[in-house]
């Protein structure tokens, strides 16, 4: 069972969740609409997808810069197939085998090549995003079967069809991470890879299957992106990575390895969404988002690394002070 203090973070920002949806409702009554909290959810999704892979990545020490461009490439690899004709659950097939081939090569680069897992998935995401505007000859590709853009957009009742793969995946991950040996491989790796090594824990192997789920899950982020715009483009996957980053950070996945939970950053994505969603309402460009954005990653992790120390200033700051007596 996880202790109070790994799950402290992730509860109080369930509660600054909760908390800044009532002031924003209270001060844009759009806000709460069933319309735009559906939209906030669908959204929320979309990088809760990304950041799985990327959580399960971090938890062993590395990052994977690749992921906006693996979701740009598959959109667009899809796109292609399902216009020119192939059935597109097919077409998605492909697409995920795609992102378990790119992932492979990242996780081979890190565990047999040495290299830092920043240069190797940074120079993937080179590859992935040339290769996507190839293809697309860096233009949209739309045309895409209502059945395949349904699942985008449509849902069982009023849930959308992406919240509930979103939910599933999460389910699945976090049983997986709990209660088989995989997830204490990845743990252990992180937290110490050489002390992981001399316990017998196939360091190599797990390092590849991180890699791999990552790439299988962004390409699955990517299909589902193409299907809720309607369209695939090289370059709609490229704002997902400091997303799913940022998602990460901020449900408290530690960036050093070893620490952090899923479920977290999927808390992480929900409420990058809401922000998001409320700084478009009030009419905030795209680019002072990204600025927001940024700043609250370097603040999630400032508060992550040194929340204790953090804490103890603000305590010692507000705490009363003794007069010396003369």
């Amino acid at each position: 069972m996880p202790s109070m203090d790994r799950i402290r973070g992730p509860l109080l920002g369930a509660g600054a969740v909760v908390l800044a949806a009532l002031v924003a409702g209270s001060f844009l009554p759009h806000f709460v609409s069933v319309a735009n909290l559906s939209n906030v959810l669908v959204q929320a999704s979309l990088v809760a997808v990304a950041s799985y892979g990327m959580g399960l990545v971090l938890l062993t020490g590395g990052i994977d810069l690749s992921v906006g461009g693996v979701m740009s490439l598959v959109g667009v690899v899809d796109a292609v197939l399902i216009t020119n004709g192939m059935p597109w659950p097919l077409a998605i097939v492909l697409g995920l085998l795609l992102g378990a081939v790119t992932g492979m090569i990242n996780g081979l680069a890190v565990s047999r090549l040495d290299l830092p897992p920043f240069i190797a998935t940074f120079g993937t995401l080179g590859i992935a995003a040339g290769l996507a505007l190839f293809i697309a000859d860096a233009s949209h590709i739309g045309a895409m079967p209502e059945a395949f853009v349904s699942l985008g957009n449509d849902g069982f009742g009023k849930v959308p069809y992406l919240v509930v793969i979103a939910g599933a995946l999460l389910l699945v991950l976090e049983l997986v991470l709990r209660h088989t040996p995989w997830g204490v491989f990845l743990r252990s790796t992180g937290n110490a890879i050489g002390v992981a090594r001399t316990s017998g824990v196939p360091v190599a192997a797990t390092l590849v299957s991180a890699y791999v789920a990552s790439g299988v899950l962004a390409a699955l982020a990517g299909t589902l992106l193409a299907a809720n715009l309607s369209t695939a483009g090289p370059l709609q996957g490229e704002p997902y990575t400091l997303s799913a980053v940022a998602a990460c950070v901020i449900g408290g996945v530690d960036l050093a390895g070893g620490k952090g939970h899923l479920w977290a950053a999927a808390l992480g994505a929900l409420v990058l969404a809401a922000l998001k969603n409320v700084l478009n309402l009030i009419g905030v460009e795209p680019f002072m988002q990204n600025l927001v954005l940024g700043c609250l990653i370097i603040l999630a992790v400032i508060l992550t690394t040194r929340g204790h120390a953090v804490r103890r200033n603000v305590l010692t700051w507000f705490r009363p002070r003794r007069r010396s007596i003369a």
